[in-house]
């Protein structure tokens, strides 16, 4: 900034075109724009007046100029219009000038060589930049390669996994097939369990178990079935005693002595021999059979007389006498291989088939 334009009082740059009054004691500084000056005119800067100093020189003797009509001069001034002052410069102002032109081509050679070292670094990391990029194009390839590598996997997977899948769905058919099958067979076997079991009963229709007669080893069997035939009053011939024998315990275990099984000749005479035995003990509520009936006084101890159940029917029937012992029930019996209960006498009975009913007792 130089100064300030005489005529818009606005600072005058350096960059800017400019003029200064050549009269010594004016020397204001004008915006060439601003008094309209025209640095491709033939005037001189050097003979420059301002038009401050112009209006205040004075008017020379224009005596013997002829009079002219006011409309002549006014066209005339229109035609030919008074050209700007020519411009002046001082020497101080010249050296200022000079000293600013050398400071902007400083100013610009310093700009210039900034802008060629930034184009140089900016070549610079252009190149480092070019050689990352091959970096990246090689690195690109590779992974190229391994993407495509595992595009191979992938699509090699998944048509095992769809052969697997068929294989899967085969095999889902097969367990299916002989889940079908094998719930068939379970559903033949239980049934031929309860036909083997009903058979193993029906072999026992004839039959009595006798518990609870203490062993002896010199015993009689056939005398000791007979003296308790004749203790509860049923006519028991020979002829009707088919055989007879102990049979190992259940529970080996257990302090009771082993139960004696008499095979008689038909299930009528079994049923009467059970009848007989319950009327007596009936009719004898204080003194039940026991060994004294058989003569056998020491160690008295009841004596209980029952069809001759199967393996699995005895299980089950232990396992009903407890149920019933638990949910109060007063009535446990066997009738024909089946077991039954009876809560008290207004209920009825109910026929225990398999361990299952026992959980519905209530």
């Amino acid at each position: 900034m130089i100064g300030l334009c005489s005529a818009c009082n606005i600072n005058v740059l350096v960059t800017q075109k400019r003029i200064r009054c050549t009269i010594g004691n004016c020397a204001l500084l004008y915006h060439n724009d601003c008094v309209y000056y025209d640095d491709t005119a033939p005037s001189s800067r050097a003979t420059w007046i301002c038009p401050s100093c112009t209006a205040n020189k004075p008017k020379q003797d224009n005596t013997n100029t002829p009079i002219q009509s006011k409309n002549r001069k006014q066209q005339a001034l229109e035609n030919n219009p008074i050209p700007p002052p020519l411009l002046t410069v001082a020497s101080s102002d010249q050296d200022t000038i000079i000293n600013e032109i050398r400071n902007l081509r400083l100013e610009m050679k310093q700009h210039f060589e900034n802008q060629q070292a930034s184009l140089k670094n900016f070549d610079s990391k252009l190149s480092e930049v070019q050689k990352e990029v091959r970096i990246l194009g090689g690195h690109f390839t590779s992974l190229r390669e391994d993407v495509d590598e595992l595009t191979k996997s992938v699509q090699f997977l998944s048509d095992a996994h769809d052969a697997q899948l068929g294989s899967s769905e085969e095999t889902r058919k097969s367990i299916t097939h002989l889940s079908s099958e094998n719930q068939n067979l379970r559903l033949q076997l239980t049934e031929l369990n309860s036909k083997l079991d009903l058979l193993e009963q029906q072999a026992r229709d004839c039959n009595l178990e006798i518990q609870c007669i203490p062993e002896n080893k010199n015993e009689n069997i056939f005398t000791l079935v007979q003296q308790m035939a004749s203790a509860v009053s049923c006519d028991l011939k020979l002829e009707n005693i088919l055989n007879l024998h102990r049979v190992a315990k259940v529970d080996a275990q257990s302090q009771r002595p082993r139960s004696i099984v008499v095979k008689l000749s038909s299930p009528r005479i079994r049923d009467d021999f059970l009848a007989s035995v319950k009327r007596f003990n009936k009719k004898h509520q204080q003194d039940k059979l026991n060994t004294s009936h058989l003569g056998i006084p020491v160690n008295k101890r009841a004596i209980y007389v029952m069809e001759h159940l199967s393996l699995k029917n005895k299980k089950l029937h232990a396992a009903t006498r407890l149920a019933a012992k638990e949910k109060k029930y007063e009535y446990v019996w066997i009738r024909n291989g089946r077991i039954f209960v009876r809560k008290n006498n207004e209920s009825g009975a109910l026929w225990i088939k398999n361990t299952e009913a026992l959980s519905n007792l209530n």
